[in-house]
């Protein structure tokens, strides 16, 4: 696919607030990010760092109670290659936007597919949304998506209704609607994690042949940093609402600058783990608010804290298209996880187990 010069999506400064009785909550500290036509980017981290309403405001999904305090979200598609900041769209011209031009792969399928209609009936919608023809072509259009979509008797499955499917054929209904108004970007929050670890290898397989033959873009958001490896080309790290590494894939898993990217590396099995290895655990949780939070926003569970960590955290370069937030990033061993220093596994082993994975990984992804 020809490269364009601009990124297709940018995001810029955005800062996300969330209201409650308790007073206004802010969940994403001004991160920026793009995506480039043709590549799969990546973000990582565990729940509550902000990754899943990144998405949503993106589609313009936010509850009632949230809203976007500051920043902008541009998309540059082909049918608007000069760039609109859907944030500035009316709701009419946001519709249109959505399922033509980005489309979301939700986590839960059960949840967002409606029980009353039928599966025939929802993709039907969903074609007849994004595309001008009448009720039999999107029909036939729609048992088609089901079909690519790998699901067995894709005509029996048109007059079913989702608590009739199992969750991976579920899901595929999902992915089959999401494609139906061909999206030149695809968000995938968490599009497999309910799904056990089978039926989920076949999904990603999937999803990866489909954004290929289609030339889509893809947003993977995760908290599974072995998907992550096997499925993007860039990776953003995220913690407590900030971005605090984002580089290329196979940069991220060779060396990692972030303390919190190391231990989410040496908590990750790999394929060649020696049979004693002990994986490292990060001590702790997310923060439920960490607005007040002026430095580190890891500190209290960082085994390299020191008294500079107090202070707000810049996000350096280190090398093109390396970057992250910590002062003691270019100074720490790059074989040291941190798991050493907490005394959960020996220092070098999480890390090069992972990338060992990482390797196996990466010709399962290029195949």
């Amino acid at each position: 696919m020809e490269q364009k010069s601009e990124p297709l999506l940018e995001v810029k400064d955005l800062e996300l607030i969330f209201s409650s009785d308790f007073g206004d909550r802010t969940v994403t500290d001004h991160i920026s990010f793009h995506v480039n036509a043709g590549e799969t980017l990546g973000i990582v981290g565990e729940s509550g760092c902000g990754k899943s309403v990144t998405s949503l405001a993106i589609m313009g999904l936010l509850a009632r109670n949230g809203r976007v305090n500051a920043g902008s979200i541009v998309l540059r598609s082909r049918r608007k290659p000069e760039g609109k900041d859907l944030l500035r769209l009316t709701r009419r011209e946001l519709d249109e936007v959505r399922g033509r031009d980005i489309s979301m792969i939700f986590q839960d399928a059960l949840a967002s597919l409606n029980p009353v209609f039928s599966i025939g009936n929802q993709v039907v919608e969903a074609v007849c949304a994004h595309q001008t023809m009448d009720r039999r072509e999107a029909a036939a259009r729609a048992e088609e998506l089901l079909r690519r979509v790998g699901l067995p008797d894709p005509e029996a499955a048109m007059r079913k209704y989702p608590f009739q499917l199992s969750g991976g054929m579920r899901q595929r209904v999902m992915i089959a609607m999401a494609l139906a108004g061909k999206p030149e970007l695809l968000i995938a929050d968490e599009a497999t994690t309910a799904l056990d670890v089978t039926i989920q290898a076949q999904i990603m397989r999937m999803i990866r042949d489909i954004r290929r033959e289609m030339q889509m873009s893809m947003l993977l958001i995760t908290h599974d940093i072995g998907l992550i490896a096997e499925m993007s080309d860039r990776v953003i790290v995220m913690y407590a609402g900030q971005i605090v590494e984002e580089a290329d894939v196979y940069e991220l898993f060779r060396n990692p600058l972030h303390p919190y990217t190391r231990l989410l590396i040496a908590a990750t099995p790999g394929m060649y783990d020696a049979p004693d290895r002990k994986l490292a655990a990060i001590p702790g949780t997310v923060p439920e608010n960490y607005t007040d939070i002026i430095g580190c926003r890891f500190a209290d569970r960082c085994p390299y804290v020191t008294t500079e960590c107090v202070k707000p955290q810049e996000n350096r370069e280190f090398s093109p298209g390396h970057s992250a937030r910590c002062h003691l990033a270019a100074q720490i061993p790059a074989a040291d996880t941190g798991a050493g220093a907490a005394g959960q596994t020996q220092p070098t082993e999480g890390v090069f187990a992972a990338r060992a994975s990482h390797q196996g990984a990466s010709a399962w992804r290029d195949s």
